[in-house]
């Protein structure tokens, strides 16, 4: 019984977190995303963006590739609660930046799987935008135990847009940076209710966010605002390159971040994420760890990313 309250309160905290967008889907994608509260949204250097802002992968200058794994509340034994991703950008030159994405959410009773096709473009050397249609389906098995109600599984397939933009200031100062970030999601607000009902709509989700980076400190700082129906989360976060060296002839880059998140809602959902990256030959490896401030006796969720610049 324990166990079933902690998974339900978890289950809440979920909700809460990414019902601004109507689905488990909407969990941070990268183990990268999550230390910086949640969201990518001013960032351009990591094929992930395309999740939180089409825009950003304009000014990915090769071939980048990613995927990720997590583990929710792994305390609980009740069920399986976790996701996987899968993300890859390529810029064609004059044509402009195509990407792709995948993601799964899954448990016992629900599953949610999301396609993403992306296309960004730079207009002028300082302005990025972009756009994403997305494939959205979702599977719910049918009550099971000796008190169930018969009734049918339930399962439904839709699809929804993205739009985002980006601008960067170069050189505010020597060898600093800011990019702004702009997102507009599920703009044509579709239904998951089979019979398209009204109260299933996605909300229009809004996110506006800056990251700035100093090359010569070399460390970034980033906060994003979100706006989805009656749900409003501010997220900021902080990447520091703790160490430069070398292996087998490549440089090794070792990255710290910590970040967090919030809703200013009655629930007051947060979270306090902690990880590292690193970086050797075109590979980095990212882990994050998410510990939930409003839920006791529940472990916190494991991130874990991969990923490969060509």
């Amino acid at each position: 019984m324990k166990h079933r309250t902690f998974l339900q309160a978890a289950c809440l905290v979920l909700i809460v977190h990414v019902g601004m967008a109507g689905g488990f889907s909407k969990l941070p994608v990268s183990a990268r995303a999550v230390t910086f509260g949640g969201s990518l949204v001013g960032f351009a250097d990591d094929p992930n963006v395309l999740f939180y802002n089409p825009a950003g992968i304009g000014a990915l200058s090769s071939l980048s590739i990613s995927t990720s794994f997590t583990q929710l509340f792994s305390g609980i034994t009740d069920d399986n609660l976790g996701y996987i991703s899968g993300s890859a950008a390529a810029n064609l030159g004059f044509v402009g930046t195509l990407g792709v994405g995948i993601r799964a959410f899954y448990s016992n009773t629900w599953k949610e799987n999301e396609l993403v096709g992306t296309y960004a473009r730079e207009l002028f050397d300082f302005l990025s935008v972009g756009g994403s249609a997305k494939v959205l389906y979702w599977t719910a098995s049918p009550p099971t135990g000796r008190l169930a109600v018969p009734e049918e599984g339930l399962s439904n397939l839709t699809l929804s847009f993205d739009v985002g933009a980006q601008t960067i200031v170069r050189d505010i100062f020597p060898e600093n940076d800011i990019r702004f970030g702009l997102f507009f999601g599920d703009i044509t607000q579709p239904s998951i209710a089979k019979n398209g009902a009204d109260e299933a709509k996605l909300d229009l989700k809004m996110s506006a966010g800056a990251v700035y980076v100093s090359r010569v400190y070399d460390y970034a700082v980033a906060f994003h605002y979100t706006v989805a129906g009656d749900v409003k989360r501010l997220g900021v976060g902080t990447e520091i390159v703790a160490m430069k060296s070398s292996a087998f002839g490549e440089p090794v880059h070792v990255m710290v971040r910590v970040g967090g998140g919030a809703t200013p809602s009655p629930s007051h959902q947060g979270d306090v994420n902690g990880g590292f990256g690193l970086s050797l030959a075109g590979f980095t490896f990212d882990y994050a760890f998410t510990h939930q401030t409003e839920l006791q006796y529940v472990t916190g969720s494991h991130h874990l990313t991969l990923r490969y610049t060509f």
